[in-house]
């Protein structure tokens, strides 16, 4: 006699993970479709993954009929029925993929609810018992999603023969749902609950001298449960919202409780993290830094003129700051309370002039140990997690490397010089270790060392960019390559890039790959690519590194929960 199936604990921790996938992207695109701001996708991204999960099934389908085959038992009678409930979700899938037709997602939705009811059938004859494999069912299955199918009534014009005729009729309408782009022209006039305000719509075209047809659709809603797949959907937007036109930079507070986009036009617009505008103050130049105090009730930004806003009015307050040229860094400092921006002498005078360094507490007051001459050229700065502003500028072909702790002291302490003109500056969280970039090279030191000079070590040739980890590590970033080094300086890994443009801490390293990709680095070197699409204008960390912050396309803002 047959026996039963072998290897059916492995292939039913196959099957909850693809059903794992498929039921967090099925929430957040019930989300996208719904209008929702939080813990949703983009339509092109969850194609994407749609296509994946299929292919998938596919190879899964493979496996449990190599298992099932000349064997016999209840082992194997339901991984055919799981296997069966699969492939019709895989065509189902790759039918909304293809079309993004509504009622076929709402066919993909009742397929993974399926796909859960079968695997739970083959988790409870499982011998051991996997209790792994039932909290994962417990928690993919708690994902819920109810369709809700409806009629609506569309009015479209048309078609017409070519794209200027669809807009000429378009425009003597008045106000249209959609102009299509490519053949068929048919311009779609609006969408209806009811055949009266269709009539009335079709009424007010043949007044304009249009012909319009009302036709009835399906329309699905969809309703989502409260449990929320956040662990599963860490790769895309926890939000997303319209930003003002022309932003070109982004900030984002602790618990993303503030988001702030900064414009070309010198607008400052405040949101709150659901979205909200709170505020819209403007300088008469563009916006080019931003930053939040970690208590989430001030922020400082602008560009050559800088000035402190108290949340969540967003209201201006105390004294603004007007820095001799473009400010080149704005920071704020952590335990010691104030921000602080560096920039170089005005542009124009034949010396190059005078830099500074400026420093205001969060609600805009002057204090007294500001501001700090700069050279011509200015400088760098970078902050530690007891209060300390380092600061590092050039003098006589070297790198001048100072700190100042207001928590303790009025006046700044020389620690070290560096061969070579500074170009980027970063002391670890815990103040014990410091790196800086200069023409000469990359350098590493002690900066707390008894003699920080005698720990000086050149570790590389000159990067594109350089920080520290929250726990410490150094990441180097080259246009080719991100390498991550421990406290003794040792090669921990290093991960190829194709066109690297920024590096950004958050809870992980995340690196802007060419215009439209991010990527983040785990502890071991891991690469996961965040699901963004269109350019990507900026990228910021919340100060507890927990929220990104990324400008899109000029005009929508993401936040990510960074695990």
């Amino acid at each position: 006699m047959p026996s039963d199936a072998q290897g059916g604990q492995e292939l039913a921790r196959e099957a909850s993970d693809i059903l794992l996938q498929l039921a967090a992207y099925d929430y957040a695109m019930a989300g996208t479709l719904s209008g929702a701001r939080m813990y949703v996708v983009d339509p092109a991204r969850y194609t994407s993954i749609a296509r994946a999960a299929a292919a998938r099934i596919q190879k899964f389908t493979g496996n449990a009929l190599s298992a099932t085959l000349d064997s016999a038992g209840p082992i194997k009678e339901r991984l055919v029925a799981l296997s069966d409930g699969l492939v019709d979700l895989s065509r189902d899938a790759s039918a909304y993929a293809d079309g993004n037709d509504a009622a076929v997602f709402a066919r993909v939705i009742e397929g993974v609810g399926r796909g859960w009811e079968d695997l739970r059938a083959l988790h409870r004859i499982i011998r051991p018992n996997d209790e792994e494999l039932g909290r994962t069912i417990a928690r993919g299955s708690a994902f819920v999603v109810e369709p809700t199918p409806g009629r609506v009534h569309v009015v479209t014009v048309g078609p017409f023969s070519t794209q200027t005729e669809a807009d000429a009729a378009a425009k003597r309408i008045g106000t249209v749902e959609q102009v299509p782009r490519t053949s068929p022209y048919v311009v779609r006039v609006g969408t209806y609950s009811d055949r009266k305000a269709a009539d009335t719509a079709l009424a007010g075209i043949a007044g304009r001298g249009l012909t319009g047809v009302a036709t009835e659709e399906e329309r699905f809603t969809f309703k989502r449960g409260l449990s929320v797949p956040e662990a599963e959907l860490w790769r895309e937007p926890e939000r997303l919202f319209e930003t003002h036109a022309l932003a070109r930079r982004v900030a984002v507070s602790p618990n993303a409780a503030f988001v702030a986009t900064g414009s070309d036009d010198g607008t400052v617009a405040i949101f709150t993290g659901e979205g909200t505008l709170r505020s819209m103050p403007r300088f008469n130049a563009g916006v080019s830094h931003l930053a939040f105090s970690d208590d989430n009730k001030w922020l400082m930004g602008g560009g050559q003129t800088l000035a402190n806003f108290i949340l969540p009015q967003g209201t201006p307050v105390g004294a603004q700051v007007k820095m001799p040229s473009p400010t080149q860094q704005l920071v704020y400092v952590p335990k010691a309370y104030f921000f602080a921006a560096i920039s170089k002498g005005p542009t124009g005078e034949p010396s190059g002039g005078t830099g500074y360094v400026a420093g205001r507490a969060p609600d805009g007051a002057p204090l007294a140990s500001f501001p700090i001459p700069a050279p011509a050229s200015g400088g760098a700065l970078a902050v530690t997690n007891a209060g300390e502003l380092w600061i590092a500028t050039n003098a006589n072909g070297e790198t001048d490397i100072e700190v100042l702790n207001l928590t303790r002291d009025r006046t700044m302490r020389g620690v070290l010089k560096v061969p070579g003109a500074v170009r980027a500056l970063a002391i670890d969280p815990g103040g014990i270790l410091g790196a800086v970039i200069t023409d000469k090279g990359v350098y590493r030191f002690g900066p707390k060392d008894v003699d920080p000079k005698k720990t000086l070590t050149r570790i590389a040739d000159s990067v594109v960019d350089l920080a520290f980890g929250l726990d410490g590590t150094l990441y180097l970033l080259t246009k080719t390559r991100l390498s991550a080094h421990d406290l003794r300086g040792e090669l921990l890994w290093s991960a190829p890039l194709i066109d690297a443009r920024r590096l950004v801490i958050a809870k992980r390293a995340i690196v802007l790959d060419g215009a439209d990709r991010l990527l983040t680095f785990g502890a071991k070197g891991k690469v996961e690519d965040l699901g963004v699409s269109g350019n990507v204008l900026d990228v910021s960390a919340s100060p507890d590194g927990v929220r990104l912050a990324v400008l899109n396309d000029a005009r929508r803002a993401f936040i990510y929960r960074i695990p």
